[in-house]
């Protein structure tokens, strides 16, 4: 069989992203982008007539990877997001670590689905990127906050790519750990973002509110004490990593009406918690100043209340109960907000590209994983067992199937 033209298969794949694609006599172009804000369909116009084939090859390439195809991706993980969490939380003999001596050692899986990765507290899927996240749905195993955090976050992404998670990925490329070990998978060292970059990272909450509501969902981060780790009485409930699962319209407006909301929102919180800090030392009981300051945060700011986030051992809850909780345990030192790169959400769509498209068009290739490791992926998408060193001896065992013309 014949492959498929590099065109046909672009478009043919950005109409399996959400994108619309239509034929007109007029001027060729893009339609509704803004797709973290609108949930109507964007439109992605050609006229046959009057634009030469490269030059829609050059606009598809360029659709693919948009800001408004990552939003269409983004915006879909509300529903992996929710299977995901589910599942995990489901899961009653998922527990939490216990302060110990080997700090490094923040993840104690299911025996056989994941194996040490030779780092102490770093560790792989063992077969398959699926089976190792399936193990943890339903076996007993114990995370800290980090490690479940990441664990969240490729249950999300092997949800929302299902049946190609394990095709495009290779269990080396991801794994769950420290975090000194974890930036260093190739899927968070290849710095891909889908929508959040390193240059954005202090105006990560204005960046993504710009973009609009979609933009949010799966985006992770960390709730850490301004003071640092002196001031920190439970090492335990040192800081809390969460994962976005859900917001309100009104609370992106809230965030998008400010001009620095990421330190403006942090600022609020250490202000209310001088004031609650005074309470204290005045004789009031922690626990209802823990009440207390969670009530007024939420009534500050719609983003206190509305921003509902992941973190384990509590589930889903708003960050007015986190940094209300956080002044309970550690009421020596205010907490502040920073949001991560989204690196692994963009190297699982570049992968999920390059596979769909080398599939539609027949083509055997060698893919890289990381400097030192590369796999022959054949013309039907499926990457063989074998790792190679270089990309030169991977390429030397390369064989192309005939393409019609």
């Amino acid at each position: 069989m014949a492959a498929n033209s590099e065109l046909s298969c672009k478009l043919g794949l950005l109409n399996d992203l959400g994108w619309q694609i239509q034929s007109t006599t007029g001027f060729p172009g893009i339609n509704n982008g803004n797709t973290c804000e609108s949930e109507v369909p964007p439109v992605f116009t050609y006229n046959a007539d009057t634009e030469s084939k490269a030059d829609m090859l050059s606009r598809a390439n360029g659709a693919l990877r948009s800001t408004t195809t990552g939003c269409l991706v983004n915006r879909e993980y509300i529903d992996a997001i929710k299977i995901a969490i589910v599942n995990l939380t489901a899961n009653k003999e998922f527990e939490f670590i216990q302060g110990g001596a080997d700090p490094r050692d923040p993840f104690v899986p299911p025996d056989n689905s994941w194996a040490t990765a030779g780092n102490r507290g770093y560790d792989l899927p063992s077969t398959s990127i699926s089976s190792a996240i399936d193990s943890l749905y339903t076996k007993p195993f114990i995370a800290e906050c980090a490690a479940a955090t990441q664990i969240a976050q490729l249950a999300i992404l092997k949800e929302h790519y299902g049946i190609f998670t394990d095709a495009m990925v290779r269990p080396q490329e991801v794994g769950i750990g420290i975090w000194p070990e974890y930036i260093k998978a190739p899927a968070i060292a290849a710095h891909q973002p889908l929508l959040l970059d390193s240059s954005q990272r202090r105006r990560a909450l204005k960046a993504l509110a710009q973009l609009g509501k979609g933009a949010f969902y799966g985006q992770s981060g960390y709730l850490k004490p301004y003071k640092g780790d002196d001031f920190v009485d439970s090492i335990d409930n040192r800081g809390q990593n969460f994962v976005i699962v859900e917001l309100t319209r009104q609370s992106v407006t809230a965030i998008r009406s400010r001009t620095q909301p990421l330190k403006e929102f942090n600022r609020i919180s250490r202000k209310i918690w001088k004031k609650y800090r005074k309470k204290l030392r005045d004789g009031t009981d922690l626990e209802t100043l823990s009440d207390q300051m969670k009530e007024e945060l939420e009534d500050t700011d719609p983003f206190f209340k509305e921003v509902m986030v992941y973190v384990h051992p509590l589930s889903v809850r708003n960050f007015a109960f986190h940094i209300a909780r956080q002044f309970k345990w550690n009421p020596r030192t205010p907490y502040v907000l920073e949001v991560y790169e989204d690196f692994q959400s963009g190297y699982f769509h570049e992968r999920y590209v390059d596979y769909r498209l080398r599939q539609c068009q027949q083509q055997a290739y060698c893919r890289k994983a990381d400097s030192d490791h590369y796999y022959l992926t054949d013309e039907t998408g499926i990457p063989g067992d074998a790792v190679y060193p270089s990309a030169s001896a991977c390429e030397a065992d390369l064989h192309y199937p005939a393409v019609d013309e």
